[in-house]
């Protein structure tokens, strides 16, 4: 009687935050329909953080600007992750003006010692220079109003955290459910005893491995039940096993609703989207110019649009397939790749108030007005 009651609570919660989901998209769909459309800037009209910012949100402007930092000579790729100034400086002219997040990655590099990259980027992504930009894009009416999508978020990111939270207690079930059957009673002990323990050994490892290969909540959830199906045959009463296993199946039914309906709602508006699809043009015209500084240029833009995981697919794949063949986007495509696969990673969420920037002082109004954004002019390589 207790397993049924578990079943059937668990999935009406499931139908519930199945409902939340449908009903949070509708909501952002409104919400979007009454924003601009029609974009007041184009695509050249934004420096290539604002063009990060909008593309990826706060990952990929620390991004930029980890790329701006590596053409700029000043810093070098350092193994799997991390980053240093190079042994010897490349003969390059500094570039008059450096920009804001130029001087304060410069500033946080020490000479002699490699730091992580994540730790330079997330630096960048924080500063009050993006906070300036983000102002900036939302008084351009390309993303919407973070009062107006308080609640959507709110709701939403609650129904994702119960979520995960039954994805925790299925995690924690598994490495149960391999205790239970290798204690049950069977003659001969043998095998199957030894396999069990092998199994409940290398679920830590598993569980590491499904991170590193599908990433967050959902890996952790793929390893729980390839070991619950794995320890399923081998139970003695498996009844609690096989709804421990449907239940895990119908997390991943309902992770895939999350998806459909729009993942991490994004911020952009309807004329944040046009001028995404104007830079992608952009950045094509851009490339086949011969002069170093558009190159220069094209390879940040190329960054802000593609994110170092973009950057390093082959350039026969994916989108601006022309472009990404352009001297300077292959400097950085290369940068990108010897910063590893763990540097970089999808389109990132405005936290709180804002895709992009934690919560706190960053978003309040300075004397009563909205802070100015400069315009960024990149330099060449």
């Amino acid at each position: 009687m207790a397993v049924e009651a578990v079943v059937l609570g668990t999935v009406l919660c499931y139908l519930a935050l199945a409902g939340c989901y449908a009903a949070t998209r509708c909501r952002h769909a409104r919400i979007l329909a009454t924003g601009p459309r029609r974009p007041a800037v184009g695509a050249d009209d934004l420096s290539p953080y604002e063009l990060g910012l909008l593309a990826g949100g706060q990952r990929r402007l620390g991004e930029v600007a980890l790329a701006d930092l590596y053409l700029s000579g000043r810093a070098v790729a350092h193994g799997q992750g991390m980053v240093t100034r190079p042994w010897q400086q490349e003969r390059r002219p500094p570039p008059e003006a450096p920009g804001p997040f130029t001087r304060l990655l410069d500033a946080r590099l020490p000479a002699g010692r490699a730091v992580p990259a994540d730790h330079l980027m997330s630096a960048a992504s924080r500063s009050d220079a993006a906070t300036a930009a983000l102002w900036r894009l939302r008084r351009l009416g390309l993303l919407v109003a973070p009062e107006r999508m308080r609640r959507v978020t709110l709701v939403r990111n609650g129904a994702w955290g119960l979520q995960a939270l039954i994805g925790a207690a299925g995690v924690a079930f598994a490495a149960a459910a391999a205790v239970v059957a290798m204690m049950s009673p069977r003659e001969p002990v043998g095998v199957v005893f030894v396999l069990l323990v092998l199994v409940l050994l290398g679920y830590p490892f598993l569980l590491h491995l499904t991170r590193r290969l599908v990433g967050g909540v959902r890996g952790a959830v793929l390893a729980a039940l390839v070991v619950t199906a794995l320890a399923t045959p081998a139970a003695h009463a498996p009844r609690e096993l096989v709804a421990a296993l449907g239940l895990l199946v119908g997390w991943f039914a309902l992770y895939a609703a999350y998806l459909l309906t729009g993942g991490r709602l994004g911020w952009r508006t309807r004329a944040g989207d046009r001028v995404l699809a104007d830079a992608w043009s952009c950045l094509e015209r851009a490339a086949v110019a011969a002069d170093r500084g558009a190159a220069g240029d094209a390879a940040l833009r190329a960054t802000a649009l593609l994110g170092f995981r973009g950057l390093r697919r082959r350039p026969g794949r994916g989108r601006c397939v022309g472009a990404q063949r352009c001297p300077g986007i292959a400097l950085v495509r290369s940068f990108a790749a010897a910063c590893g696969r763990g540097v970089g990673g999808p389109e990132g969420a405005l936290a709180d108030g804002f895709p992009g920037i934690a919560a706190g002082a960053g978003w309040r109004r300075v004397g009563g007005r909205t802070p100015a954004a400069g315009r960024h002019r990149p330099h060449g390589e």
